[in-house]
């Protein structure tokens, strides 16, 4: 349910960005005019996809990751492997809640130059994505533990069935 708000939230910014950018640059250069509040907007959108597609990648598993030491070592290493990675990712998306909802507390009285628009709106993006990501690694956890097969060898098993 929520890595499908992610996409479709995803989605929708893309689609805002490239129709935003279109229109800047028909502005300026077909009407001889400029949106000067576009790339304040652009900057936001881009901050949202950004950590939004944060959020997707880790579900999907399209983070970048070296397996060449993992399968190398045994099933019991390969755990440990696991879950000291899962623990890192989880203190990143930790540092991402605690910093983002410091940063969005920070800047809530501000306002952006051009737009006027509260600042905190573009921050609060941080501490969302980075909720999303820790429920996901919780879900990761609790799957590969269920599955009982160590999260390499799972994962070399699904990318055989997919080439097959």
């Amino acid at each position: 349910m929520l890595d499908r708000f992610f996409e479709a939230v995803a989605a929708l910014l893309l689609l805002a960005i490239t129709l935003l950018a279109l229109a800047a640059v028909i502005a300026r250069y077909v009407l001889n005019a400029s949106l000067s509040w576009s790339a304040e907007v652009l900057v936001g959108l881009l901050v949202y996809v950004t950590f939004f597609c944060g959020y997707l990648a880790l579900r999907k598993g399209a983070h970048l990751r070296i397996d060449v030491v993992a399968a190398c070592l045994p099933a019991r290493g390969q755990w440990v492997l696991f879950f000291l990675n899962q623990a890192l990712i989880g203190v990143v998306c930790v540092v991402m809640v605690v910093w983002g909802l410091e940063q969005t507390l920070t800047f809530s009285h501000r306002t952006t130059l051009m737009l006027g628009a509260p600042q905190w709106l573009f921050y609060i993006a941080v501490p969302i994505s980075g909720v999303g990501m820790l429920l996901e690694l919780i879900r990761q956890c609790i799957a590969a533990v269920k599955a009982k097969v160590p999260p390499y060898e799972a994962s070399r098993q699904a990318a055989l069935e997919e080439s097959i």
